[in-house]
């Protein structure tokens, strides 16, 4: 007999976890625009650069110490829970439209076939209702990290990100858009793919397979590449 052509009905034995929030959603010039409002309210200036120098990629609390250093005034836990808030909210409130680029990624590597973890700090209802067009092809699970602090995702998430869509961690490409996360997930063992933003495109990502301009239809086949299918 004819051995099947469909692909997306074979067992996956590789993976790609995306980091949604930030690859899909925008979620660093988001934070950037909801910390430097909140600051504002404390008559504290923050631009780019010192978002850059003292909160991308750090821990919340630490970055706005850093910012804050001189003023007499330390974060509050008041101050995390309004920032933290405010960027699930602004994460939940984002729609993915029938031609985003995302949607023909998961469509593809769900068909090569390729396990896709959707990682993100949203919980489960609100990320299930906001990535259900993904949802839908086989293969796609959600992978919410729902811990406190925002921002780049620690090593070990990366690590149960892989871990849940039962991949070795080398067979398991991680799809970020900043050196914090390029370097947590290769912490993790897993091999990197970057789409840079407006804010990190100037970022040193040493050790990532490819850094590509844009998520479009360029990001498929370099997944496929560092995976070998």
């Amino acid at each position: 007999m004819p051995i099947s052509q469909d692909k997306s009905k074979q067992e996956p034995n590789k993976g790609c976890v995306i980091e949604m929030d930030t690859v899909v959603l925008g979620g660093i010039p988001r934070l950037y625009g909801i910390i430097r409002d909140e600051l504002a309210r404390q008559q504290v200036v923050l631009d780019e650069g010192k978002f850059a120098r003292f909160l991308l990629g750090a821990y919340l609390e630490s970055g706005l110490n850093r910012v804050l250093h001189g003023t007499g005034r330390r974060a509050t836990t008041d101050m995390m829970h309004t920032i933290r808030a405010a960027y699930l909210a602004q994460l939940a409130d984002v729609s993915l439209p029938a031609g985003h680029p995302v949607i023909d990624l998961v469509k593809g590597l769900s068909e090569t076939p390729v396990c896709v973890g959707l990682l993100t700090r949203l919980g489960q209802e609100e990320a299930a209702r906001l990535f259900a067009p993904l949802l839908a092809f086989p293969h796609v699970s959600l992978l919410c990290e729902t811990q406190a602090m925002v921002g780049a995702f620690p090593w070990d998430a990366w690590r149960r990100a892989a871990l849940a869509l039962q991949m070795s961690d080398r067979l398991c490409v991680a799809l970020v858009a900043a050196n914090a996360s390029c370097k947590a997930a290769l912490a993790a063992s897993l091999p990197v793919v970057v789409i840079p933003d407006a804010m990190t495109d100037y970022q040193d990502f040493t050790g990532a397979h490819h850094v590509l301009d844009k998520l479009d239809a360029g990001v498929l086949p370099a997944v496929r590449q560092v995976l070998r299918v």
